[in-house]
């Protein structure tokens, strides 16, 4: 069965039909027919083009008071970051390819590659040692999630049978004219629009374009929606005549519901069946039924939450979109700001955010044309991303050249090879217990485990065995007996390795100085206090 996979030409194309939302309408504008670029975006199945998408976040001084030098470093990282998408190819709805780098503002750049089939994704990162593989397969996802096999009902449901790439594109397309011709000619322009000729580089080629050029604010939201959802109920007849066409696209094409084991609702082979006449007028009905509860709501939200509503959106939110349409109406280049400044509300304390501002960018050519997307091949070398699900920070480190940029990031601003164990001192399970002459003593399995060591118990010598991978550390122990042997030397421990209510124990600072590790209690007040163990390998 195929899997549709998130691609950042889908990602943008959200936001487009967000936007076009505010542009599109009954009017056409400057001989623009808005409402025809809409359905053509919606259309695209395949193209190349150059995507990117950036964050920035404007941090007030008192983002730093207070906070470690690590905190710090890390705010400022996240601060700017932009995803930087070249060379797009998409072939089709599950084949593309693209390079692409993550920018952290001027700090650094780690450049990418992914190339993308229905079954598989291959994706190479500079300075990785090895290609990391995604299983796009039905099996492969569940692993992700950490499942794995399919029941058998599941499977059954598996190999139900597909539509094909051509049918399933030309179907699509067939239902979004038949629901546009309501949902998108209803939609009303907005107040600040604008539109003219103009000539812009499109993949280095000079082109000849309209720009339309959208500016709106938070306040402005609420009015729109109210006029777009009164639109809509007043056309019952685009209503009735978009039930009718669905229907009537589903009753012609009944291999759309087959593929998906669904009943046929207007099925007329049994007696028993609904007249589709019924059928239709019922689902139309209904809908018309849920925008009138929403046209409630909206009325509700403006007489009584209309401050709480101002709050969020207003004039400190501002949405900017520039969008270039060639003469065969389709979208060639875009261009979108979303900035917001929140609102400083004592009740909250002052935020650490003056601003946030969210952009959006590409140029698209050969539109629909021909496109053949690099395809992703498996080989020996490749590292299977879900085997990260399991791994420790300092194992998924190890992946990456040490001189790397991104090695230098995970490692020296991300800290991804920090470890840390906490016990609450009400804790039931496994807690940390401090014995009578005062020494504080922990559940060795679970602590070892935790930190990625493993534990094992020789039967022959009746001894328990440490190994932590991340120091590699070897220690030998026995129950009833107070000494050790890490990497070799005997040394004496503080308390005998115990054994309490079926769970191993072991002194906590002799364990966590073998495997370079810190300990402390922290007291939280109210006769609560926090036991630590912190390490960075």
């Amino acid at each position: 069965m195929k899997k549709s996979f998130a691609r950042p030409s889908k990602f943008i194309a959200l936001i487009l039909a967000f936007t076009l939302v505010f542009v599109a309408g009954c009017e056409a504008i400057s001989n623009l027919d808005f409402n025809t670029v809409l359905k053509n975006s919606l259309k695209v199945t395949s193209s190349e083009s150059k995507q990117s998408v950036e964050l920035k976040l404007e941090l007030d001084d008192t983002a730093y008071e207070g906070a470690t030098e690590e905190d710090i470093a890390i705010m400022k990282l996240v601060s700017n970051i932009k995803l930087q998408f070249e060379n797009v190819k998409m072939q089709d709805s599950s084949n593309a390819s693209f390079n692409g780098s993550l920018i952290f503002g001027d700090t650094a750049s780690v450049k990418f590659s992914l190339k993308m089939s229905d079954k598989l994704a291959i994706m190479e990162i500079e300075g990785a040692k090895q290609p990391f593989a995604i299983d796009l397969t039905s099996e492969g996802l569940l692993g992700l999630t950490g499942l794995s096999g399919l029941p058998e009902d599941a499977a059954t449901e598996a190999a139900a049978p597909e539509l094909d790439e051509a049918t399933a594109t030309a179907l699509g397309h067939e239902i979004l004219d038949t629901v546009g011709s309501y949902v998108i000619h209803n939609l009303p322009n907005p107040e600040r629009i604008d539109v003219k000729p103009v000539f812009e580089n499109i993949n280095g080629v000079s082109t000849s374009l309209m720009k339309v050029h959208v500016d709106f604010d938070g306040n402005e939201i609420l009015p729109w929606v109210k006029k777009y959802v009164d639109a809509l109920i007043a056309d019952r007849a685009g209503l009735d005549k978009m039930v009718a066409g669905v229907f009537e696209v589903l009753n012609s094409n009944p291999q759309i519901l087959g593929a998906a084991e669904e009943v046929i609702p207007f099925d007329q082979g049994g007696l028993d069946s609904e007249d589709p006449a019924e059928l239709i007028a019922e689902a139309t009905e209904g809908i018309a039924e849920l925008l009138t509860e929403l046209q409630g709501e909206l009325k509700l939200l403006e007489e009584e939450e209309q401050e709480e509503f101002d709050e969020i959106f207003n004039k400190n939110l501002s949405i900017k979109a520039d969008m270039y349409v060639d003469n065969k109406l389709d979208i060639r280049k875009q261009a979108y700001e979303l900035s917001y400044a929140p609102s400083l509300d004592p009740e909250f304390g002052v935020l650490p955010i003056k601003g946030i501002t969210l952009k959006f960018e590409s140029e698209s050519w050969n539109v629909n044309g021909v496109v053949k997307a690099d395809a992703p091949v498996a080989s020996k070398s490749d590292f299977a991303i879900e085997q990260l699900v399991d791994m420790q920070g300092y194992q998924a480190l190890k992946m990456f050249d040490d001189k790397s940029v991104v090695y230098d990031l995970l490692k020296n601003k991300l800290h991804v090879n920090k470890q840390n164990i906490t016990w609450y001192s009400d804790e039931y399970y496994n807690p940390v217990i401090i014995t009578a002459s005062h020494v504080t003593i922990i559940p060795l399995r679970s602590t070892v485990e935790q930190l990625g060591g493993v534990l094992t118990f020789d039967k022959k010598t009746k001894s328990l065995k440490v190994f932590d991978e991340a120091t590699n550390t070897t220690i030998v122990l026995k129950n009833g007996s107070d000494s050790a042997v890490v990497n070799g030397k005997t040394v004496k421990w503080a308390f005998p390795v115990t054994v309490i209510d079926g769970v191993t124990y072991v002194p906590a600072r002799n364990l966590t100085h073998a495997i370079k590790a810190k300990i402390g209690w922290t007291d939280l007040g109210d006769d609560m206090k926090v036991f630590s163990l912190d390490r960075e390998v």
